[in-house]
């Protein structure tokens, strides 16, 4: 059986090989050279990989050295039978023929009396690579019987493609806009005109041009921050698990990482948003709402919004972010006939705005609708954006393990990256329409 944590880390470094090849492969195909930001990506994940590469080859190395010494073991064993020794019988009393035995007497290593400690070789053999301890290990398993020995002693099959991790979102806004990686957490400098010059039609024939010093630029800075977790784990966990409970630890941190950046890039929409173009005071004034004869008809509401960010943007907005709640109910209006105004698809009806099911997320009036776990309640908003107009940074997620902080019996665990989330042409390039409150 593969090595579930080797096949992990395989995993982890064929997507990063894709990435780098895929960065490569398009500057070859546009005939340009890497770009500053796509040089950065390349490096930092070559970085990663240069990791993850010599802790595969340092634990393939030990995987293949057990699988020789099990393989001469077995060798061992067929070569100095006797060759006329008489055929073993197993506990139904059945003659077994042939070499290899189903079953190996008791070696006596881990006895009450004078033997040696089972979870002391456990830790020997996992983490020191101790090959007396591997060697044990493997008699003393030969030698039980399942049904009065094993339980309790050898440790139970994880089925690891079955582990029930929590349930998490992840990303969606997140990754709908802009992503830019980030090489350090130095401040970043987002230039922006904040003033144009006057252009006017001339008066008169050979009236002479005007010329203004009106032009003016500004400056935005961006600040990355750290975006960090850990967990602590005892070190009797970490030495006698199967499959490696670091590696699920990890991916749970990771998980716990994605929803705070999925939070931070709606937060900084909901921010540049500003004032609501609608407001809904309660949620009995959405559910009025949700009648298409109502004056204040959420679908006119989302119109609206999308009107105002290409009134002010000067640019068609693309995305509409809302909560998974949010987006049940618009599924759920219907005209005065019942029939589904946000329905599977649009084959046919003619009363439709948009297309969208509880299992993929569709398009209302045009706009793309991403249903996040990022968007917080009241007061909660609806967001209509343009998308490539919101920059997240983030630098490539770093996995660590410091080993003895709190002592030799505790290791921590921890996962940290920079980020940050710029909104380009604020107040414009995003609108909202906004919940007050419950009641």
């Amino acid at each position: 059986m593969p090595n579930p944590y080797l096949t992990r880390l395989r995993e982890q470094y064929e997507g990063l090989r894709s990435g780098i090849e895929g960065l490569q492969t398009r500057a070859a195909t546009e005939n340009r050279d890497l770009s500053a930001d796509e040089l950065a990506s390349v490096t930092a994940q070559g970085e990663q990989a240069r990791a993850l590469a010599d802790q595969i080859t340092s634990l393939t190395e030990i995987e293949t050295r057990h699988a020789a010494v099990a393989s001469l073991g077995a060798q061992v064993e067929a070569d100095t039978r006797p060759a006329n020794a008489p055929a073993e019988q197993n506990r139904s009393g059945e003659r077994l023929t042939g070499n290899a035995a189903t079953r190996d007497r008791d070696p006596g290593h881990y006895r009450r009396e004078g033997g040696r400690s089972f979870f002391g070789d456990l830790f020997a053999a996992r983490s020191l690579q101790d090959a007396d301890a591997q060697r044990r290990l493997v008699e003393h398993n030969r030698a039980l019987d399942m049904a009065t020995e094993g339980p309790g002693v050898i440790p139970p099959v994880w089925m690891a493609g079955e582990f029930a991790e929590l349930a998490r979102q992840q990303r969606r806004v997140a990754a709908a806009v802009r992503n830019i990686p980030l090489s350090s957490a130095a401040p970043i400098s987002m230039p922006r005109q904040s003033a144009s010059a006057a252009v006017a039609e001339q008066t008169n024939e050979n009236d002479a041009t005007s010329f203004t010093d009106a032009w003016d630029s500004a400056v935005d800075t961006v600040s990355p921050k750290a975006t960090s977790g850990g967990q602590k784990v005892s070190r009797q966990m970490l030495d006698s698990s199967n499959p490696a409970v670091d590696a699920l630890i990890w991916s749970d941190l990771i998980g716990e990482y994605n929803e705070a950046v999925e939070a931070k890039v709606v937060a900084a929409m909901v921010t540049a948003a500003g004032s609501a173009v609608v407001t809904y005071a309660t949620e009995a004034a959405v559910t009025t709402a949700l009648d298409p004869a109502e004056a204040t008809y959420i679908g006119d509401a989302i119109l609206d919004t999308a009107v105002a960010v290409r009134n002010a943007r000067k640019l068609p907005a693309d995305v509409l972010v809302a909560s998974v709640s949010r987006y049940g109910q618009l599924l759920k209006i219907k005209d005065s006939t019942g029939r589904p105004i946000v329905p599977p698809d649009s084959g046919g009806p003619m009363n439709v705005i948009g297309t969208g099911t509880v299992a993929v997320d569709g398009r209302v009036n045009g706009l793309g609708i991403l249903a996040s776990d990022g968007v917080t309640q009241y007061p909660e908003s609806i967001l209509v954006a343009r998308a490539a107009d919101t920059i997240l940074f983030e630098s490539p997620v770093l996995r660590f393990r410091y080993d003895e902080p709190d002592g030799p019996e505790v290791i921590r665990l921890g996962v940290w990256a920079y980020t940050a989330c710029y909104v380009k042409h604020s107040g414009k390039s995003v609108k909202r329409i906004a919940i007050t409150a419950a009641a």
